[in-house]
């Protein structure tokens, strides 16, 4: 199953972007944020075994990066510091709490994740830093691309509930059918600022 996601960020986007405040300790060396890619998900699809891996969260150029990931349950995130100033990684998010505590450049910390859902981290050093971990208790789900381009490999027949998740926009779903095996869905959604229905279908087939 593959697709893109569409989405043109409005007025209510570029309100909370205008917002946030780029200080703390450092900030004179502060690039750009990566970019925030959609992450979409199958919900009532079979189980299915999903093993544990490791990724990692860079403390670099006062931002985490990269912003967007997803790992499955049981999986662990290494938080390394690349900045010369200390940072500090913690949520309070209610699929995992934690906090790390303030560390200088050149040391990591690692988290592991037993629960699904959406963990949000945020540093206490500096209030704008933030990045956003899914996890799930299955493998049907991928981080879009750049170009908003995704794909969920080997999805069985049947019907299931597409989810689409994008920083600053509302949650989208959509039911979808994958009618054969090894069966192509693409599915195109436009997330909305609210100017329009949010998460209107554009197209939708499967071969």
């Amino acid at each position: 199953m593959s697709g893109k996601i569409s989405a043109t960020e409005g007025a209510a986007q570029k309100k909370i972007r205008a917002r946030t405040k780029y200080v703390g300790p450092g900030i004179e060396s502060h690039t750009p944020a990566d970019p925030s890619p959609a992450v979409v998900w199958l919900e009532g699809a079979p189980e299915a075994k999903v093993e544990a891996t490791t990724i990692e969260l860079r403390q670099e150029g006062i931002e985490l990066r990269p912003r967007v990931a997803a790992v499955t349950k049981g999986s662990s995130v290494k938080f390394p510091n690349q900045d010369a100033v200390y940072h500090n990684v913690f949520s309070y998010s209610k699929a995992k709490r934690f906090d790390l505590g303030r560390y200088p450049q050149g040391e990591s910390k690692t988290e592991t994740f037993e629960e699904k859902g959406l963990v949000e981290m945020r540093c206490e050093v500096h209030e704008h830093m933030r990045a956003y971990l899914h996890v799930f208790d299955h493998p049907w789900f991928a981080v879009a691309t750049a170009d908003g381009s995704y794909s969920i490999p080997k999805v069985p027949p049947g019907k299931y509930t597409l989810v689409v998740w994008k920083e600053f926009f509302d949650p989208v779903r959509r039911e979808i059918e994958v009618k054969a095996d090894g069966a192509k869905a693409d599915v195109s959604l436009a997330l909305s600022d609210g100017t329009s229905e949010p998460g209107s279908v554009l197209s939708c087939c499967a071969r």
